[in-house]
């Protein structure tokens, strides 16, 4: 009887940690993507030239100063670290620096929001479907190295 008990309790347990698991992991998700929009809202207005002073913005013309740039985000296994070379207002190549703690599988598919970002000239490309966490930290990873390249 104490040992059914005992199997009940631990059982109970698990299933309450588990459940605090998914709320926590969901409240890191919502975050992210809360930081991932107000983030490209920033980078149509440095783009569009509507922004203040105070924000990078506030003059017509370029948004980004010529280079190439380092941005780092958290991928599925790791941090992810990319180099952004931007010239002549245009993301003109995307290097993968370093994503050693990801899953090659993962990696190897999430590669393709790399093309998607150069095609549309924009970080508000989808995720690939399998690779969500890897292609979505390669994302935030270019988008960290936007930052550094605004005005």
């Amino acid at each position: 009887m104490k040992t059914k008990i005992f199997l009940i309790s631990m059982i109970n347990l698990l299933i309450i940690i588990g459940a605090v698991g998914l709320y926590q992991a969901a409240a890191v998700h919502k975050a992210d993507a809360e930081k991932i929009v107000a983030l490209e809202k920033k980078i149509e207005k440095l783009k569009s030239g509507t922004g203040s002073k105070a924000d990078g913005g506030g003059s017509k013309g370029s948004a980004y100063k010529d280079g190439s740039y380092e941005g780092s985000a958290k991928g599925f296994g790791g941090n992810i670290v990319v180099r952004v070379t931007v010239k002549n207002d245009k993301i003109e190549k995307i290097d993968l620096v370093d994503a050693s703690k990801e899953d090659g599988s993962y990696l190897a598919s999430a590669k393709g929001v790399i093309n998607s970002i150069l095609d549309k000239q924009s970080t508000d490309v989808d995720t690939v479907s399998g690779a969500t966490f890897t292609s979505t930290g390669i994302i935030n990873a270019v988008i960290s190295a936007l930052e550094k390249a605004a005005k």
